[in-house]
């Protein structure tokens, strides 16, 4: 029961310490200090299109899921677009990617974009736009 006092009295004249010191750095009519977080800055290490809304750039997310192999979203049909350039494509091939592309999860875009790129073939520019419209909405 003792050493329980001694140690009851021990915090109380600690306590008591601290409030005087605290009453002595923060002296009456002085507004206290606000501690403000320090932000990291982040760094724009991509040389490729990062505008600064992602979390990571996509050329950092493409090197880390460089050696996972290509994963299809039932969109098979697209490997015929193999080779081709952004531009080479029909109103009907539009459709096609279109299919493809409103049938995905927000979770599956950015794979999905990996694995067509992983496939060889090249989006066409007006559904990379609708692409990124999605993921970003």
């Amino acid at each position: 029961m003792i050493p329980a006092f001694y140690i009851f009295i021990a915090m109380v004249v600690i306590g008591v310490i601290l409030y005087i010191h605290d009453r002595l750095t923060n002296k009456p009519g002085t507004p206290q200090q606000e501690v403000e977080p320090v932000a990291e800055q982040q760094q724009d290490d991509c040389s490729d299109e990062c505008c600064g809304t992602h979390d990571v750039c996509p050329s950092e997310m493409m090197l880390r899921h460089f050696n996972d192999p290509a994963q299809y979203y039932d969109d098979e049909e697209l490997d015929a677009f193999k080779g081709r350039g952004a531009s080479d494509y029909s109103d009907d091939e539009l459709e096609q990617w279109r299919d493809v592309l409103y049938t995905l999860k927000h979770d599956e875009l950015l794979p999905w974009e990996r694995s067509i790129k992983k496939r060889g073939i090249t989006m066409p520019g007006i559904i990379k736009e609708e692409l990124v419209a999605l993921a970003l909405g």
